[in-house]
């Protein structure tokens, strides 16, 4: 009897008290903490808004960081709106730049990266190695797929597209002979 007493003094008292210390010392630390912060951010406001709004603008371009997924959708808006608009005042470099951006992407050229703040599409072309063990180290590690022979398509950040964006404010500017700009 004496035997189970001593082990459960052991074994169940003294470290469920030494875990109950630690653990009330911790919140008399996080404690201290919160009234150290409030305290330094009621002597510093600007620094405060500063700070705050950055943490703020951080979560928010994490919150609205675009896919791939609005890249295609995006790219078909712009087809459509090329569609609706008249052949004789398209204008070709951005006709050219769609159609060479679907044909990269339904060859599979076309990759998506996401950089947690922003987005990448990335135009990657094929390696021609023989080695095929590096072909499986390479897609077995995403850290890789940016080495060598990228190139970056697009940028997205805050739910935008930038090149596209750019691409369909210049998708109804007709380029004539003398190199003036004819908007509809």
């Amino acid at each position: 009897m004496a035997f189970w007493v001593k082990a459960k003094d052991l074994l169940i008292r003294r470290p469920s008290i030494a875990v109950y210390k630690h653990l009330k010392q911790l919140s008399f630390d996080y404690r201290d903490a919160i009234i150290d912060t409030g305290r330094k951010m009621v002597e510093h406001p600007i620094k405060t808004l500063f700070y705050s709004s950055n943490v703020y603008l951080l979560v928010y371009a994490y919150q609205t960081m675009p896919t791939l997924q609005t890249y295609r959708d995006h790219l078909v808006d712009i087809r459509q709106q090329q569609i609706l608009t008249s052949s004789l005042i398209r204008n070709k470099n951005v006709e050219t730049y769609i159609d060479t951006i679907e044909q990269l992407l339904l060859r599979d050229k076309i990759h998506f990266v996401d950089c947690f703040l922003f987005s990448l599409v990335i135009y990657r072309t094929q390696h021609r190695m023989n080695d095929n063990s590096f072909k499986f180290y390479e897609n077995l590690c995403s850290y890789l797929h940016l080495k060598r022979h990228a190139r970056i398509v697009d940028i997205g950040a805050f739910n935008r597209w930038f090149i596209l964006n750019r691409k369909l404010h210049q998708a109804d500017i007709f380029y004539d002979i003398n190199n003036e700009k004819n908007a509809l």
